[in-house]
């Protein structure tokens, strides 16, 4: 199909394809010493503590170490805490927005490593955070946690979880704060409005 096609060659000969000549030890000979290094065998590899000997390696570890007692300092500072354990009880706040309402609930669930199973009265004061950051409503909810019984076990009796809920009108509200007593020890529990 192509046979009595006519190849068309270039006449200029700026247009002709460049034919690339590599000569590796020439381009060694003019590279930077710490390549001609490398090449020959002389570089070894930095290990342990000698890392710290050049400034580029110490200020990556100082910076290293900076962000991290950042990010440790702002989740320790950070108000929105969804989670606490007090008196061997987990707690987990979770709140979200349906029609005009909010509803809240805090998931309680005994700890593994509580070895207590006493039934612990748990009062816990809600409250609904505007934009302005202001209280728009509270409400106060009580309950006798007893790892025996439960809302939702299994026949088994492996999970031993109860529910605090109550529900918000919705005028904006954007956080649900909590205060929790739980046999005379307190915890402040936050979490965000799911939209």
């Amino acid at each position: 199909m192509f046979e009595d096609v006519e190849e068309i060659v270039p006449k200029d000969a700026a247009d002709k394809p460049l034919k690339f000549y590599y000569n590796r030890e020439e381009r060694i000979k003019k590279a930077p010493l710490l390549v001609q290094q490398y090449y020959n065998g002389e570089l070894k590899p930095v290990r342990g503590f000698r890392i710290f000997y050049t400034k580029q390696n110490r200020y990556i570890f100082f910076a290293l170490i900076f962000f991290i007692a950042a990010t440790w300092i702002y989740t320790g500072l950070n108000k929105t805490r969804a989670g606490a354990t007090v008196a061997g009880i987990n707690f987990e706040l979770s709140a979200f927005s349906y029609e005009e309402e909010v509803y809240v609930s805090i998931l309680m669930k005994r700890s593994k490593k509580s070895k207590e199973t006493a039934p612990v009265l748990v009062t816990a004061d809600f409250f609904a955070i505007d934009p302005n950051n202001q209280v728009g409503e509270k409400k106060v909810l009580q309950k006798i946690y007893d790892s025996k019984e439960s809302d939702n076990s299994d026949n088994l009796g492996n999970s031993a979880e109860q529910y605090l809920r109550t529900k918000f009108t919705d005028y904006d509200i954007i956080r649900v704060d909590v205060i929790l007593n739980v046999g005379g020890a307190e915890k402040e529990l936050s979490a965000e409005v799911k939209r």
